[in-house]
This record gives structure tokens, C-alpha cells and sequence, in this order.
């Protein structure tokens, strides 16, 4: 099945869990290991932003783990595409750069990274374990 038959199915599942006045808003695609996918649903309502995971069978994730993992590497993937990531690496070493601006980068994504990671699990719709 393809990426795109695969969003609209998590698409309608993720709507389906949406609160009185909220609409889905975004999805972000984590796949941790081949066949390992889930699927990042922000909710945006009068309340504000909410979150909840959904697995590639478009059921909700209830594990503190898995939600912690979804979110640092669809963030992670967030910062170094618009690092540019290989490309600015090569880019560096023609340079004779020392240090890597990339490197930098992602070093300084950590927080922010784990600032939305906290977002996300105390916002989440259902109880995390």
C-alpha cells in the first residue's frame, strides 16, 4: 500500500478521536525500524493543541516509550531537513570547516526537541505506561 493510501486511513482514524470542536491539524511519520511506523496526529481546539500516536493499523499508542520515540525522531527528521543534512555536511568539508554547523544544529535541537516531546505526553488524549 503507499504512503499516501497508508495517511488517508490514519487520517480518518485520527479524526475520529478528535474532541467536540477540534479538527486534526497535522500528521508526523516516525518509522523507528522498517515495518515500525507511527503516525504523530496533532489535534488543534479551543483548548489549545492535543496529540495522540496511531499505529500503521491506525490504533491509538498508549506506550510512554513509543510516544517518546515518535516524537524525538519525526522532530529530529524536522531539524535536519532543514539542515539540509548530507548536503551541508559536504558543503562544510569543501569548506575545510572544523566543526560541523550541522553537528551544531542537531546539538541544539535536543532541547527543543524534548520541550515538545513533554508537549505531547501532557497533552496526549489517552493515559501513557
Amino acid at each position: 500500500m503507499a504512503l499516501s493510501d497508508d495517511l488517508d486511513g490514519i487520517a480518518a482514524s485520527g479524526e475520529g478521536l478528535a474532541a467536540a470542536g477540534e479538527r486534526l491539524e497535522a500528521i508526523l511519520i516516525a518509522e523507528a525500524a522498517p515495518g515500525d511506523r507511527a503516525y504523530l496526529c496533532a489535534f488543534l481546539g479551543p483548548s489549545g493543541r492535543s496529540w495522540v500516536a496511531l499505529g500503521e493499523d491506525g490504533a491509538p499508542v498508549t506506550s510512554r516509550n513509543r510516544v517518546r520515540e515518535a516524537v524525538s525522531i519525526a522532530a529530529m527528521c524536522e531539524v535536519a531537513v532543514e539542515q539540509l543534512g548530507a548536503a551541508a555536511r559536504r558543503l562544510e568539508q569543501a569548506l575545510g570547516a572544523r566543526t560541523s554547523p550541522f553537528a551544531a544544529a542537531m546539538r541544539q535541537a535536543l532541547r527543543p526537541v524534548e520541550e515538545l516531546a513533554k508537549e505531547v505526553e501532557s497533552q496526549y488524549k489517552l493515559p501513557l505506561t
